[in-house]
């Protein structure tokens, strides 16, 4: 996937939205978009990820794409969303289109933020990107 620079008008859009759900949510320590191959494409973050951001981009779509396989494997259809609950909170992993792009979109909330409220937010934040133009 060609990654757009960063001074696209869809990436500057992409950050925005990220932005706006981070600064609006302090319980929301990370929201990342990557590509289904593994490749980071922005961070939103309040925790160090130091060196780890690539590394954390090919964990994302190793583990949306095997949720993805599971579902299939089972007759269930295609994966849209994968929920990892641990004992300080939610990740989510979410498919989505940007640029007309397939991504995976991971959203990282403290346990004091409710899973539907977490997925409610991530939803909209969805529609955003998706809506953003190539």
């Amino acid at each position: 996937m060609t990654i757009l620079n960063e001074t696209s008008p869809a990436k500057a859009a992409l950050s925005r939205h990220m932005r706006a759900l981070s600064n609006a949510n302090s319980e929301i320590l990370l929201i990342s978009l990557c590509s289904t191959d593994g490749f980071p494409i922005d961070t939103v973050s309040i925790i160090d990820l130091g060196d780890q951001n690539d590394k954390f981009a090919a964990m994302s779509s190793t583990l949306s794409a095997l949720s993805d396989s599971s579902a299939t494997q089972m007759k269930q259809g295609k994966c849209d969303i994968t929920i990892v609950e641990a004992t300080l909170g939610n990740i989510l992993f979410v498919k989505v289109d940007y640029v007309g792009k397939p991504c995976v979109l991971t959203v990282v909330a403290k346990s004091q933020m409710a899973l539907a409220e977490v997925r409610y937010k991530t939803k909209k934040l969805i529609g955003s990107i998706s809506a953003i133009p190539a």
